[in-house]
């Protein structure tokens, strides 16, 4: 039952109606929508996958997936969740297209990544469209206003050798540990362990936020808050970077095998190690982020004084467990800040790899914490137009990373959907290869970090612009042979 194009279908009476909470109704949030691709070495059942999880969309707690997104007389988003899922109103858009052939035989699914054996650009995310976006799909918010569409669609293109699964949602219903519960939630309801799935806080039924007093009782300034910008300042920015914004953005993504991860990780901890008292630490995703934004800012020259801001998108999920989101609960929406470092360019480029990385720990630990989660989220509250705060100057040069590695999406387990197994070795219904895409908001120079897949080779990929990439290519042919 789908609306009319451009005007929001009736109002269905039965519906239950939930405010949409604060920290998921953002401009930030309103502008993506996601495509989760996964691909399976596999032949895996998609009529199991799909009645798995569509009877999670239906159970208590879990029905948000299947509500429909509307505007209230305010312009705020709420959801209404309809009384009975049905076939006119179904709980989860799905579509499934079947190839008689095997991928290498198809002129697209034939180019899919593949790992390396060197940092390497090793595709393009978005050459594969017509494999991870439905006929209509959604590529912005107006089409999920605009429609009787539920929240949640899934996509399938089983092939003789493959299986190609993708989940697609506006970024208001969930971050990336949203998902992450969601797939751990609908692997178990795949496995007939519907008894051990538990139900997420803040479920669409109720009206109850459990954020809904995160950052109204700050006890201390956040420590960056001599360097936020204001919202002049912020606009300064915009204009100052407005080219970046207009111009072509290329995506693509890239391979990091394992050995070279510890190889980097290994030199840093040996670097710090000579300064310090008790053992270093600093974790892959620290030096990853250090590596690729030395790597991504090649394009500076070596000496410039601009500032980098590094944007490390954070879920708060670890620094809320002792109150609003215990660990032994899940939740599918959004809890994410952000934690920034800022350095001269020609400090990223002229210090040690440790360096960077060991700023980047640092931050962790001094803006991570509980209190500092409150005084981040209060400015968060009172920003103009619900903006999260940003830190830096106007003539700035931001990367933004967010890590999805803790998400374990490489460890999603679809085994028991499995009708004729793949001949990897990595075991049947592991993904191989896992990319994410957005549609709305381009963000130049932002970058998710999928995570490590079954061989500690680890993924990521983004929008730069225009001839970056080329560039970025020749950096990785050095760096590997260091």
């Amino acid at each position: 039952m789908l609306g009319i194009w451009g005007a929001a279908p009736a109002r269905v009476p039965t519906d239950t109606i939930v405010p949409v909470h604060f920290f998921d109704d953002t401009p930030l949030w309103r502008a993506f929508v996601l495509y989760s691709m996964f691909v399976f070495d596999d032949v895996l059942d998609a009529e199991k996958l799909r009645d798995s999880l569509d009877t999670l969309a239906r159970r208590d707690g879990w029905r948000k997936l299947g509500a429909r997104m509307r505007r209230n007389a305010k312009g705020e988003l709420e959801y209404h969740v309809p009384a009975a899922f049905t076939n006119g109103r179904p709980a989860l858009a799905y579509s499934h297209v079947h190839h008689d052939m095997d991928t290498t035989d198809h002129p697209i699914a034939s180019r899919l990544p593949k790992p390396s054996t060197r940092p390497s650009i090793v595709g393009d995310p978005d050459e594969f469209r017509s494999l991870f976006q439905p006929e209509r799909g959604p590529v912005k918010l107006d089409d999920y206003l605009n429609t009787d569409r539920p929240q949640l669609g899934l996509h399938i293109v089983s092939f003789k050798d493959k299986t190609i699964i993708c989940l697609y949602w506006p970024h208001t219903l969930m971050d990336a540990m949203g998902k992450m519960a969601l797939l751990d939630a609908w692997m178990l309801m795949l496995q007939g362990r519907a008894e051990d799935i538990v139900s997420p806080q803040g479920g669409a039924t109720d009206d109850v936020d459990p954020l809904a007093e995160l950052g109204k009782h700050p006890t201390e300034p956040h420590k960056l808050a001599g360097q936020r910008l204001s919202m002049f300042g912020l606009a300064q920015y915009g204009v100052s970077n407005i080219m970046d914004f207009c111009r072509t953005q290329e995506n693509r993504m890239v391979c990091v095998p394992a050995s070279f991860v510890t190889k980097l990780r290994e030199t840093a901890l040996k670097e710090i190690a000579d300064d310090s008292e008790k053992p270093p630490f600093l974790s892959e995703g620290d030096i990853l982020c250090a590596w690729w934004t030395r790597v991504a800012i090649s394009h500076l020259p070596q000496d410039s004084q601009r500032t980098i801001v590094l944007n490390n998108a954070y879920s708060l999920r670890a620094p809320l467990a002792a109150d609003l989101l215990p660990s032994s609960s899940v939740y599918v929406s959004n809890a994410i800040g952000f934690i920034n470092v800022l350095l001269p360019a020609h400090e990223v480029f002229s210090k040690p790899l440790s360096y960077v990385a060991s700023a980047i720990r640092h931050s962790i630990k001094e803006l991570g914490t509980r209190t500092q989660v409150e005084a981040f989220t209060a400015m968060w509250r009172e920003s103009q137009g619900k903006l999260p705060p940003f830190f830096g100057d106007r003539g700035m040069h931001m990367i933004t990373f967010s890590n999805w590695s803790k998400a374990r999406l490489f460890e999603t387990d679809f085994s028991a959907a499995v009708i004729k197994p793949g001949k990897k070795s990595r075991g049947p219904g592991v993904p191989s290869y896992i990319q994410n895409n957005q549609f709305g908001l381009i963000l130049p120079n932002g970058f998710p970090i999928i995570g490590k897949d079954a061989d500690g080779n680890y993924w990521l990929s983004g929008y730069m612009n225009k001839g970056h990439w080329g560039r970025i290519e020749e950096q990785l042919a050095g760096d590997s042979r260091e």
